[in-house]
């Protein structure tokens, strides 16, 4: 049975901290809504954020009464806060020695601190516990009050990821901001303190320094910080985030120069050259890098795929898992299982998949995506589908992130339950994309 995670203080503090986190926001609005009119969504986008957060909580105080990430996340942050203020900063920086750390014997001596509830060599969730400890602190230890405060700092990302959809497509403020802030799986499972809250919250900062830095060339130095910062999130948590990532920021940064050239033949025939180029950088990069990306290399990648849909025949797994069929674990193979992938990432589980209710919302938001979907590709020929994509730098990034993240999480995860949760930063990207495609395909279905 896990420790007590709630306290007088989730009741005191999370309602103080609410407060002021509305008036901030509140004021932010009131100074730009006139200006710039798509801030209206800023203050709901919040609320959402926040709530996601507090029933992340509530559901594994109340319903995974066992224990799960959530809670076992904020226990081993409560036991570092612990240790600092006991004033026992040499054991703090023992604890925080990712090279040569053995967290659960160095709080063996002392258990009266807590515990470190994740095995000693993870320090993937030694480093998300070591970036939770300043919410943790703010929060007098509070695990609502910590998940408050965190949810309203990673909407940030969010928000600026947001500012750069809006900014290419002002008429689709609207679009955005159900694709971005109003999705339940989004908003409830990024939200709380999970791996999922910082990576997500990474990638529209990123893609909002990319697109400052790199796209507008507003040589700033915050704009610079905020991707690599964005980048170390990314390595010391999720490192193949970064590589999903990669290709369609390489093709959205090449995209933006080649949009420049008048000459419509010479733009046809550097594409080609463009993409054989991005997909060799991308391959290269994971095997030069291999030896520091461990689990997520590119040689274990292909392993782990084919294990995991071997593991699939363990009756374990019961009803809550799924099986795209056998492959080989080479790039042929795995190639093979493109449409099989991308059918799970985006459109599964089904309504009838679900067994419940966290489930049943992530069915019909799938419902809606594969009827979204269907509507596009039946309203737009081929070609012009094609043609739009190509159209904006901003739509091949945000839709070949989605295919790639998409196709990587529907090929190695085995259960649903796994899946609602790890796919949702492909989500916003998706709608997005289908957002931006019916808008520029609007009048040719007014004319159908």
């Amino acid at each position: 049975m896990q420790d007590s995670v709630l306290d007088i203080f989730d009741v005191l503090l999370p309602p103080f901290y609410f407060i002021l986190i509305f008036l901030w926001a509140r004021t932010i609005v009131v100074r730009n809504i006139k200006s710039k009119p798509y801030y209206r969504y800023l203050l709901p986008g919040l609320i959402c954020k926040i709530i996601g957060g507090i029933g992340l909580c509530i559901v594994y105080t109340f319903y995974y009464t066992e224990g799960g990430d959530v809670t076992n996340y904020f226990l081993s942050t409560r036991t570092f806060v612990n240790v600092i203020l006991e004033g026992n900063f040499n054991k703090f920086f023992e604890l925080m020695d990712y090279k040569n750390n053995n967290v659960w014997e160095i709080l063996s001596n002392n258990n009266t601190f807590g515990y470190f509830l994740f095995a000693p060599s993870d320090y993937y969730a030694l480093f998300t516990v070591s970036i939770t400890i300043p919410f943790c602190l703010l929060a007098g230890k509070s695990f609502i009050a910590t998940t408050v405060l965190l949810s309203s700092f990673s909407f940030i990302g969010l928000w600026k990821l947001y500012e750069v959809f809006v900014d290419h497509f002002p008429n689709l403020s609207r679009q955005f901001a159900i694709a971005i802030f109003f999705i339940p799986s989004v908003f409830f499972w990024g939200s709380g303190i999970l791996k999922d809250t910082y990576t997500l919250s990474a990638i529209g900062f990123y893609i909002y320094g990319l697109y400052k830095f790199q796209i507008l060339k507003q040589r700033k130095l915050k704009y610079l910080l905020l991707i690599l910062g964005s980048i170390v999130i990314f390595v010391y948590i999720k490192p193949y985030y970064f590589f999903a990532l990669l290709p369609g920021s390489l093709i959205w940064i090449f995209f933006q120069k080649i949009t420049k050239i008048q000459n419509p033949i010479l733009r046809i025939m550097i594409v080609p050259i463009l993409l054989s180029t991005t997909i060799i950088l991308v391959i290269g990069g994971l095997q030069v890098f291999g030896q520091y990306l461990g689990e997520y290399s590119l040689d274990y990648i292909l392993l782990k795929a084919v294990k995991t849909q071997q593991d699939l025949i363990r009756v374990e797994y019961g009803g809550n898992s799924y099986n795209i069929g056998i492959f080989e674990p080479t790039l042929t193979g795995i190639i093979s299982k493109l449409p099989a992938a991308l059918n799970m990432a985006f459109f599964r589980p089904y309504i009838w998949d679900t067994r419940n209710a966290v489930m049943l919302l992530s069915g019909l938001e799938n419902l809606f995506m594969l009827g979204f979907s269907l509507y596009i590709l039946i309203k737009v020929k081929f070609s012009t589908l094609i043609k739009s994509l190509f159209s904006n730098p901003l739509l091949i990034f945000s839709f070949l992130f989605a295919l790639f993240f998409a196709f990587s999480i529907g090929l190695t995860t085995a259960n649903y339950g796994a899946l609602v949760r790890l796919k949702i930063p492909c989500i916003p990207f998706y709608l997005c994309s289908l957002f931006i495609l019916y808008y520029l395909n609007k009048a040719s279905f007014k004319n159908k």
